[in-house]
């Protein structure tokens, strides 16, 4: 005969059992919510770039950097930024220049200086069409703050340990980006004149320890950051036009 006791043995097992299943469906459930709305956010920056010829998934390339330069960050640092908010700060790092005229964003030559200085406000104006998002504290802190620079010139001058991390891994990979990517309004470098870039910039412009860390990815691994760009935009362009 089973006993009492083992009846209320078994079905408290069964009990944990239950709950511990309920909490990986549940895990998954948020991981695979998590990702579709990253693949959404992807999809909708991605067809926004696709009639820019100066942006042409530049977003989609600076968020695949900094996903890179995370993956090679030391255990200290990643503890210092969350995942979840660089993957959405660095896809959305541009979205305030869907407020800036569309002749100073798509101008091919040079701004001037009044053109100039509307430019450095699609940072804020980003922060503003995020302001009723909830949760998204560090994401609009990373996005306000990304064109600082360490020497304290960048748009709103803050310097060294004043700048946000995710903010800093977000300007190494946008620096790249740009200096790399198709411009109307000039020519593109290769990896190693886009490196030594990088290199010069470190310690003024840019935090000379994630240069190291960026220059230490093996550079297929940073070609592949484009190629997948490139793969996605020959798709969001012809969505776009549908």
């Amino acid at each position: 005969m089973i006993s009492m006791e083992s009846k209320v043995f078994d079905l408290l097992v069964l009990c944990m059992f239950a709950a511990f299943l309920i909490a990986i469906v549940s895990t998954y459930n948020a991981f695979v919510e998590k990702k579709r709305s990253l693949q959404l956010m992807e999809i909708l920056v991605g067809i926004l770039e696709a009639d820019d010829p100066n942006l042409d998934g530049h977003s989609l390339h600076v968020h695949n950097l900094c996903m890179a330069i995370y993956e090679f960050l030391p255990y200290s640092y990643r503890l210092k930024v969350r995942q979840r908010d660089l993957h959405y700060a660095s896809l959305l790092l541009d979205i305030g220049k869907l407020a800036i005229p569309r002749e100073i964003v798509g101008h091919s030559g040079k701004l001037g200086q009044s053109q100039w200085e509307i430019m450095k406000k699609h940072p804020d104006f980003g922060v503003d069409i995020l302001d009723d998002i909830e949760g998204f504290p560090k994401v609009k802190e990373y996005i306000l703050y990304h064109h600082e620079r360490i020497d304290g010139k960048g748009y709103h001058q803050l310097t060294g340990d004043q700048i946000p991390l995710g903010a800093k891994i977000i300007a190494v990979a946008d620096t790249y980006s740009a200096i790399t990517m198709n411009r109307s309004y000039r020519a593109t470098l290769p990896y190693a004149a886009a490196v030594s870039e990088l290199k010069l910039a470190a310690g003024k412009q840019l935090d000379e320890y994630l240069v190291k860390v960026f220059c230490n990815i093996p550079m297929n691994k940073i070609d592949e950051c484009l190629e997948d760009v490139r793969r996605k935009m020959d798709r969001f362009s012809y969505e776009g036009k549908d």
